[in-house]
């Protein structure tokens, strides 16, 4: 059964799914973090790569998108024959310096700016709508019957040069209602490109800023079974569009309430712990993230790899789930508790496929290592969960470690053993750790004052001088 718990009072709104009462997928809107994927531009090709097969387009939303040639309306719009068209470069299709009109397939990342796309798509309650689409088709949940009426009407509905997609609750409602939505969006194509003719590249003219919209349109309405909310608009909203929406007006958040926050405040830890007592440590690095399976408290009740083979399947079905709820794409490389025969990690390798059919994510499971490691490539869809949550820690620069007390008092003594033989003192603000361990280094000449601030291990020289200055100064500097 799935759930959308929706915390949307707040000026951080967030939409949490759960499927059979596990957190599976997290979503957050925030002022600071601006999404825009689904927004469409009029936007300026800056330059053509043949060897790519791909244009970069400049959107005014600071690094320019990436568009390939398969995604170009005027490439799509060709009646050519799709291997006549394989043979034919990106350069006949788009040239440096052209407005093109474009949408956002995919928010950019880091240095990576955003993935767009030449084929346009509006979006209702039931129907999909893509101008240069050039297919029809129906959702395959429908019965056979009501695909076929569908079917029909859509190819009555559009030109060849059009496409659309009715969707799974399309199912059982009035045809006028369908027809009706998909008159309004072709009317809205119609204001765009008219919208269009009156600006200058770059230029935003379509603002895809529904949260909301946008998440249950991701999820997919149809599949979910309860919706829970604690804002009254957003209740209403949901309510008129059919959805079954519980509305919740308790003065405590939601998520405290029903306990939804401590299961997120689980996701910012790098342990995770699995049913049997073992657990799994998630470590991110910039090539790829490392995942190591332990077997921790669970020792088994009758032989090792009986117990190796528990703890990794139930790792296999975890790690699933926390690849989708941190959004973790890329190269993820997994080290399960060792296995002596392939016959196990068939069985693993088994376990995890069917858990990922559950994700809208690619997720590709490469296979087994000569070292027993499982290589995993999955698509990142958002950004990822770490990055919204967390940011680099300014003590160790994102390294994760800082550097000792120890370390740091044997600096702090190079430091001071290099000071001029005139100075007769000094005063130092470092931790109490680092003091400690300097108080038993010999290499110190001058006489030292302390100011112990604690934190991260750290010195800085505040003063050098005598040591009756050093004194008066210690009066008027701040102690903390």
């Amino acid at each position: 059964m799935k759930e959308l718990w929706m915390n949307i009072k707040g000026t951080e709104k967030r939409i949490v799914l759960k499927e059979d009462g596990k957190l599976t997928e997290l979503f957050f809107s925030r002022p600071t973090y601006k999404q825009i994927e689904g927004n469409i531009y009029l936007g300026r090709v800056l330059n053509v790569l043949p060897g790519m097969q791909a244009a970069f387009v400049d959107i005014g939303e600071g690094q320019p998108g990436f568009i390939h040639r398969d995604h170009l309306s005027s490439y799509q719009a060709s009646f050519t024959p799709k291997a006549e068209k394989e043979k034919t470069s990106i350069s006949k299709w788009v040239h440096q310096g052209e407005a093109i009109i474009v949408q956002v397939l995919k928010d950019g990342d880091g240095n990576k700016g955003p993935k767009l796309t030449g084929i346009i798509e509006f979006t209702s309650d039931h129907v999909i709508y893509q101008p240069h689409g050039r297919f029809k088709s129906v959702s395959k949940k429908m019965k056979k019957e009501e695909r076929e009426k569908w079917r029909e009407l859509a190819n009555s509905w559009c030109t060849k040069e059009e496409g659309i997609i009715i969707r799974t609750n399309a199912e059982g409602k009035a045809v006028s209602l369908i027809e009706k939505e998909l008159a309004d969006l072709q009317q809205q194509y119609i204001d765009l490109q008219k919208k269009s003719q009156n600006r200058k590249a770059p230029s935003l003219l379509f603002e895809d800023n529904d949260f909301i919209g946008k998440t249950i349109k991701d999820i997919g309405i149809e599949e979910i079974h309860k919706i829970y909310v604690d804002d009254s608009t957003t209740f209403q909203f949901l309510r008129n569009h059919n959805a079954p929406v519980h509305f919740y007006n308790g003065k405590e958040n939601i998520f405290s309430h029903y306990g939804i926050e401590q299961e997120i405040e689980k996701l910012r830890k790098k342990i995770v712990w699995l049913p049997s007592g073992g657990y799994i440590i998630i470590e991110h690095t910039e090539a790829m993230t490392v995942i190591d399976v332990n077997s921790g408290k669970y020792t088994g009740k009758t032989n090792f790899q009986e117990t190796a083979t528990l703890i990794n399947k139930e790792a296999a079905t975890e790690i699933a789930r926390q690849l989708r709820v941190r959004d973790i794409g890329g190269i993820i490389i997994i080290d399960f508790i060792e296995m002596k025969s392939d016959k196990d990690r068939n069985v693993i390798l088994s376990t995890f496929k069917e858990e990922t059919k559950k994700d809208k994510a690619i997720v590709v499971p490469v296979g087994f290592t000569e070292l027993d490691l499982l290589q995993i490539t999955r698509k990142k869809r958002r950004e990822p969960l770490t990055n919204l949550l967390k940011q680099s820690c300014e003590a160790c620069h994102g390294a994760g470690r800082v550097l000792s007390a120890e370390t740091v008092a044997y600096q702090l003594e190079r430091e001071l053993s290099s000071v001029s033989t005139d100075i007769e003192a000094v005063i130092v603000e470092t931790t109490s750790n680092v003091k400690r361990y300097l108080q038993t280094l010999s290499n110190v000449q001058v006489e030292v004052f302390y100011i112990v601030k604690e934190g991260a291990p750290f010195f800085e020289l505040r003063f050098l001088g005598s040591v009756l200055d050093a004194k008066e100064r210690l009066k008027t500097l701040k102690v903390y």
